[in-house]
């Protein structure tokens, strides 16, 4: 299968134990949040990028005809060179036209820099639920959301790993009251 995300599958919030969730369900930008959590340093390395079939559950989502290529990003998103996030975007063509022909020229800049920047893009609800990136043996949380502005929509699939999690906690345990530091843990 194509892509960095295989099998996005819907699943309810109530299932993520509740640190995971306050990352999952968090309504601004990520690589904002990302950023706040490194140590040293953030980045964007894109695995993939160019015109591609969207998967039929990518294309449904976004109401376009079967077989109708789209401009596809993988990337993952890395936090003190650790893998952070798997992300998948998926630009339908005709949302590629005007200012946002821009969004084919992203490079290593995060996909927030752009739907967060001078000319937002509204996000609709996530829909929140498992993912399994590629070279991995087993689903992990995800979320998926699709941004409007003007007439263009795209989707994002959002795939959280494991050492995300891990380095949440180690932080949660650093930054904890108890330890002397005043910062409150996510």
């Amino acid at each position: 299968m194509e892509g960095t995300t295989m099998g996005f599958r819907p699943r309810p919030w109530h299932w993520l134990p509740r640190y995971q969730r306050r990352v999952v369900r968090h309504r601004g930008s990520l690589t904002r949040l990302l950023r706040g959590l490194t140590r040293h340093r953030f980045r964007v390395r894109v695995l993939r990028e160019g015109y591609r079939l969207p998967k039929a559950d990518e294309a449904r989502e976004l109401g376009l005809p079967a077989r109708q290529k789209a401009w596809i990003r993988d990337v993952q998103l890395i936090g003190d060179d650790t893998p952070w996030v798997q992300a998948r975007t998926v630009i339908p063509l005709h949302c590629l036209e005007g200012p946002n022909r821009r969004l084919r020229h992203l490079g290593n800049r995060p996909l927030g820099s752009a739907l967060f920047g001078r000319h937002p893009w509204s996000r609709e609800a996530f829909t929140c639920g498992q993912a399994q990136p590629l070279g991995h043996a087993t689903q992990y949380p995800a979320r998926r959301s699709r941004f409007r502005r003007g007439q263009g929509t795209l989707l994002v699939t959002e795939c959280f790993l494991p050492p995300l999690w891990d380095d949440i906690r180690d932080q949660a345990v650093r930054r904890h009251p108890t330890h002397g530091d005043s910062l409150r843990p996510l």
